[in-house]
Formats: C-alpha cells, structure tokens, sequence
C-alpha cells in the first residue's frame, strides 16, 4: 500500500502521542531503579557516587578528551591541528555543499560511542537528557548553528520507529531544544520532514552512490510553507559520509530553507 505524505504526518504525530503516554512510566522505572540499584556509569557500569552523574570519573575524562577534538567545520571529520585551509579541510576545499555546517560533539568512539549505542538501541532513553545538553553545547559554540530558526531531526520511518519504540533524533532536538532555552537561545523543534520510504540501513551500502540511490525519495515534506525562507539545523545522532544529511537537506531545500546547517553527536571515521 502507498501512503500519501500527510497519511504518514499523521502517521508520525499518532506515534508521538503513543512516545508521550509510554515516557512518563518508562522515565519513572528508571527513577525507581536508581533508587533500589546503586548508581552505575552508562557505559562501563562501574558504581558511581552521585546519581545525578551520567558517567564516572575515567569515562568523563575520556569523553573530555573526545570534545577536544579539532575537526572541519563543514564536514564536522576530525582534521591535524594545521591540517584547516581557509575553515576547511582537504576534502572540502572545493565543494558548495548543501549543508553548509556540520557541527559534531566528538569523534565516533570510545565513550562517546558507547553512549550513543546504549542510547539509539538499547532502549536507553533516559540519556537524551546528557547527550542533548552535550550537542546543546555545541550548537551554542558554532555562531552559523545558534542563529538558526529551527532544529528538524532526521526522521525513521514508521516501521524503524515502532521497532525502535521512539526516533533519537526527535528525542536529541527536544533535549538540546529544552538545554539551548534555559540559556537564552529559543529553537523551536519542527518534525515535519517525513520518512517516506523504508530503507535499508546506510551501513550496510558499501559507496557513495549505493547510499545515495538508497535514499533517493526517501524524505517528504507535506508543508510547502513550514521552511520557506528558514535556516534549518538538521539534528542526527551519528554520520559517517553524509549522505542522509545530503539528501534530508536537497528535501528541505526544495521546499524553500534558505540555509541548512547539522548538528550530530559524533562523526565516524570515513577512510
């Protein structure tokens, strides 16, 4: 069966409604976890003092090490402390990409990493709260990214996001949207970008053109008028060449953005 766009809008907003009745029940277990269970790092389960914490000491240093990363502010891959020509890398010298910024919290490993797999799928949900005050961080550190007039995460089709019970994306906006408020800076989440089509994960392509033919008519938007003359920050867990960036971009372009940057927790290495 086809589905029309706005089918699938409503489509979307119903598995919202269905994210938000679940949350409140799901959040609280892990409160009364935390209660009968002795606080433990997310990543390597070593007990912690401060249940506040998300991490303990020798992760937190080592995800401090990642955030000092240098990397190209357009393509957001981690470049030498002079490896940067006019702002760009090598790779990046003579591109006009679609998205014109790519801002990362670090590289794609470690604990960094071990983070966004517990939290994309493991079902742990609770870290958006940690990971978007960390990605909140950056869009606020990057000039071109905290002047934007909306945060559009990168959509799951309907299928992923059943599965998956929630999009991290979506969850990643909201909590970097909620830190970027509290200190002064307001960027409305707008989830009106669609996927339409249930693709294969881009993992599994081995080139470029086998991701972009994976993508090609993979995203909508029913609401001609939503980005029409807006800057679009683009919100992603992970990317690797960029390609879903790409795409999710030449769509949000058609329907009228002006410019459209990214922020995304870590960048993978892309040899």
């Amino acid at each position: 069966m086809v589905f029309h766009p706005l089918n699938r809008k409503n489509i979307d907003e119903s598995f919202r409604i269905w994210e938000r009745f679940f949350a409140l029940p799901i959040r609280s277990a892990h409160a009364v976890m935390e209660v009968l269970c002795p606080p433990c790092c997310a990543v390597c389960r070593e007990p912690i003092d401060d249940s506040s914490q998300t991490l303990c000491h020798r992760c937190w240093l080592e995800l401090q090490e990642n955030l000092q990363n240098q990397a190209c502010p357009v393509c957001g891959h981690s470049v030498g402390k002079y490896a940067l020509i006019e702002g760009r890398c090598h790779r990046c010298q003579h591109t006009r990409p679609v998205v014109s910024h790519v801002i990362r919290v670090g590289d794609y490993n470690n604990t960094l990493r071990e983070l966004i797999l517990a939290f994309k799928f493991h079902r742990q949900s609770h870290l958006d709260r940690f990971l978007g005050a960390l990605l909140a961080a950056a869009v606020m550190g990057a000039p071109a990214l905290a002047q934007a007039d909306l945060l559009v995460p990168i959509p799951l089709h309907w299928r992923r996001r059943w599965s998956r019970r929630y999009n991290q994306a979506e969850l990643l906006a909201r909590a970097a949207a909620e830190n970027l408020k509290q200190q002064g800076r307001s960027i409305p989440v707008n989830c009106d970008l669609l996927r339409v089509r249930n693709t294969p994960p881009q993992t599994a392509m081995a080139t470029m053109t086998d991701r972009l033919i994976n993508l090609h008519g993979a995203f909508a938007v029913p609401r001609t008028d939503v980005f029409l003359g807006k800057h679009i920050c683009l919100i992603d867990d992970v990317t690797t060449t960029g390609t879903t960036l790409r795409v999710a971009a030449q769509t949000i372009r058609k329907a009228g953005a002006k410019r459209i940057s990214a922020a995304v927790l870590a960048v993978a290495a892309n040899n």
